[in-house]
């Protein structure tokens, strides 16, 4: 597709581009994922949000080690490794660091940057009793304090026009991604599981105009062109966990040349939540901390979060026809782990196939993941017929 190679040739030439931008004056900010730093906010102070969203590559893992117990999940390792091996240039192009306080992992890489860098470290603390009106106000609260964070680096006002003008981008930027998914709800793939996830991927990583832009023509040519791949015969994969990262491709991979496509995929960190967007009516800053904190799907190590995300599961499966889940977790992700256990009986008795597979970014882990992806999309094959 025309529209996905001028995202890639875009994505090769950022790196040069940041570089430029900030000899300019603009400010870059980086932070990790997960979906609980509003981009709307970064973008509104004139800077440059960029996430950090690689991984899958054990180097970066293992370099972490210096500082990094091997307890620490691969992801979190890597957003250290990248920086100690200094092969990676979003990790060097910063002028700040914002990590949201969720999971222990990236609470302690987050440790890492502030005692080995210069940099300016802002932490976003994330209530874990998400639907209480004491962590709303704790988390808005926190994004006052973000803001005016932002305002002191950049040396730039948030007015409230700029901030709403920002939503309104970001709102287009998920509804878009959120109708190019929906369009493998249909029987014959309009886009592959592969080109689906390097959208999502490069939406953390180019400007948002430019992705708006290019979304909406890729979204229209999507609709008139012919399906990408043909569904007869083929399993429908749900895909969950907590991670996928830019670089981690080995599962997508596996998965298609075992006869199986991922269709839809609700997963924490590494992917976009496109399914909610922010209101732009009353207070902004308010807005954002509902829409963050509230009315996106509720990660593992949110208190009472396994019946809603569970709900959510099974909500995808019937809409987008699924065949079979597909748990795919980082080892050491303590939380997910636990949940995996929840979730797995509740599937199981809903009827929906299930399987749960790990990893650690080794090379090594190919063969046994192949083995076991080949053998339950057999059974759901046959299942099927």
């Amino acid at each position: 597709m025309l529209k996905i190679e001028e995202l890639r040739n875009s994505l090769r030439k950022r790196p040069g581009e940041l570089k430029r931008l900030r000899s300019e004056g603009k400010k870059v900010v980086g932070y990790f994922p997960g979906d609980y730093v509003p981009e709307e906010l970064i973008h509104s102070a004139g800077a440059i949000p960029i996430c950090f969203i690689h991984g899958g590559d054990p180097e970066s893992v293992e370099a972490a080690h210096v500082l990094v117990s091997r307890f620490v999940c691969p992801f979190a390792r890597a957003q250290f490794g990248y920086r100690v091996i200094g092969e990676q240039p979003y990790y060097e192009l910063l002028d700040m660091l914002a990590a949201p306080i969720t999971c222990q992992n990236l609470r302690r890489t987050a440790d890492l940057w502030n005692h080995t860098t210069n940099l300016d470290v802002f932490r976003i603390g994330v209530p874990h009793a998400y639907n209480s009106e004491d962590g709303l106000k704790y988390f808005y609260n926190t994004l006052i304090r973000f803001r005016e964070k932002l305002e002191q680096v950049t040396g730039n006002r948030v007015e409230e026009e700029k901030l709403k003008n920002s939503i309104n981008l970001y709102n287009r930027l998920r509804g878009l991604l959120r109708e190019i998914s929906l369009l493998r709800t249909a029987q014959d793939l309009a886009i592959s599981m592969r080109d689906f996830v390097f959208l999502n991927h490069a939406s953390y990583l180019l400007d948002p105009d430019l992705m708006v832009n290019t979304l909406d023509s890729l979204l229209n040519e999507l609709k008139t062109e012919g399906p990408a791949r043909s569904g007869d015969g083929r399993a429908r994969i749900l895909l969950t966990g907590p991670c996928l990262a830019l670089g981690d491709m080995k599962i997508l991979d596996l998965v298609d040349e075992s006869g199986g496509d991922v269709v839809v995929e609700e997963v924490c960190e590494g992917l976009r939540c496109y399914w909610e967007n922010v209101d732009v009516k009353g207070d902004q800053i308010q807005n954002l901390a509902v829409r963050y904190l509230q009315k996106r799907w509720p990660a593992a190590f949110m208190r009472m979060s396994a019946q809603p995300r569970l709900e959510n599961i099974l909500s995808l499966v019937e809409d987008f026809r699924v065949d079979g889940v597909l748990w795919y977790q980082l080892k050491y992700c303590e939380t997910y782990d636990f949940e995996c256990f929840y979730a797995a009986r509740k599937l199981e008795e809903k009827g929906v196939p299930f399987i749960k597979l790990e990893s650690e970014y080794d090379v090594s882990d190919r063969g046994p993941l192949k083995t076991r992806i080949e053998a339950f999309i057999e059974s759901l094959t046959k299942r099927r017929s």
